[in-house]
This record gives structure tokens, C-alpha cells and sequence, in this order.
């Protein structure tokens, strides 16, 4: 069976849970969008206003645009100006030119690569905007310097890296077996982490 974006959607709601949608708010987007010049995948979207603030299996964070701490535009806006300061050779493992259409990596605009989340790991997952052909890219990046393509939705993307996939690069699988470990972002600093975990699922 071949499953469309909505397929994964419905797919990571169902490992995840219902999303307790606490923080969503249109005008966060908006502004975001603003900025960028473009607007950000519903899929992407849905799954951060279900879900974030929140750390998943204890690496994999999801920020939101709404909140004042965990705050999604400006660790974007911070991960921007990192990754423009980067001088990239001509030759690049898994270089995103080609497959953008473009001369020169840019970020957090149209036709770049916009970063989605990150992980204690040192990973950071974009979206590759733009891409000729592909209704949603994905490229990944370890720490390494080398970008890994995935032309998949991000809710395909989440959902075959929470199934143990290889989703930032060859042998980065990372698979917690049993249901997916919840742990909230504090809103303050007197706030405590609470843990909590996804339906059952199957376990390898």
C-alpha cells in the first residue's frame, strides 16, 4: 500500500496519541511565515501545534511558535544565522545544490533549507523549500557537515525515524521499543519535566 502525506499523518497520530494541542495559535505561523518569505508544510504545522513543546525518546525536540520559552522562530532565527555563517566548498557530501536548483546554500528563505528541529544529538532536520519536482524534501544534517536527503513529507520523516529508520544519515537509527516517550518542555524555570508515554505499539 502507498501512503500519501495525509497517510503518514493519520499514521503519527497513531503512535503518538491524540495531540493535546495546547499552545496553537495562527498568528505565531503567520509571523513566522512572514519572515521566511513562504509558508511552512500543514503537516509540519499540525504536528508542532498537536504536540510541541516537547522532547520525544529523550532526544528529538519540537519547539513552538507560541510559547516564550522553547520559542520555534527564534531557535529558528538562531539556526539560521549559524548555518549562513558556514563557507561550503564546491565539493560537498550529499550537497542540497543540485537537487534546490540553486548556486548557493541558503537558509530560512525560499528556495533554501529551513530548519525543522534538532536533537541532543547533534542532529538538525530542514525543510528543503523549493525543491523542483517534490511536493515536500527533507535534508538532515548530524553534526558531520554532510547533509543526508530524504524526498519524503516531514510526517513520513518523523514517523520512520520514531520506527527506527536511518533518518539522519546511514546507521543514525535510534528505536525505543514500546510506546514513544513523551517529556514536556518547562514553561518556567520552576516548572517541573513531566514524562509520559504514546499508545501501545508494536516492538521489534
Amino acid at each position: 500500500m502507498i501512503m500519501n502525506a495525509a497517510d503518514y499523518l493519520r499514521a503519527l497520530v497513531g503512535v503518538l496519541g491524540e495531540p493535546p494541542t495546547l499552545h496553537a495559535s495562527p498568528s505565531a505561523w503567520q509571523d513566522l511565515e512572514r519572515e521566511l518569505g513562504f509558508e511552512l508544510p500543514e503537516d509540519y504545522k499540525g504536528i508542532i501545534d498537536g504536540y510541541a513543546p516537547v522532547r520525544l525518546n529523550g532526544h528529538l525536540y519540537l519547539l513552538h511558535p507560541a510559547t516564550h520559552r522553547w520559542n520555534l522562530v527564534r531557535w529558528v532565527r538562531e539556526t539560521v544565522d549559524v548555518w549562513s555563517d558556514v563557507e561550503w566548498d564546491d565539493e560537498l557530501e550529499g550537497d542540497p545544490r543540485p537537487i534546490l536548483g540553486v548556486d548557493e546554500i541558503r537558509f530560512g528563505v525560499a528556495g533554501g533549507l529551513t530548519p525543522l528541529l534538532g536533537s541532543d544529538r547533534g542532529e538538525t532536520v530542514f525543510l528543503a523549500h523549493g525543491a523542483p519536482g517534490a511536493e515536500s524534501s527533507i535534508f538532515a544534517e548530524r553534526g558531520d557537515g554532510e547533509f543526508h536527503h530524504y524526498p519524503v513529507s516531514f510526517a513520513e520523516w518523523l514517523y520512520r525515524h520514531l520506527a527506527g529508520e536511518d533518518m539522519t544519515g546511514p546507521n543514525s537509527s535510534v528505536f525505543h521499543p514500546g510506546p514513544v516517550k513523551f517529556a514536556n518542555l518547562p514553561m518556567s524555570s520552576a516548572d517541573p519535566e513531566t514524562e509520559w508515554s504514546g499508545p501501545d505499539r508494536d516492538s521489534r
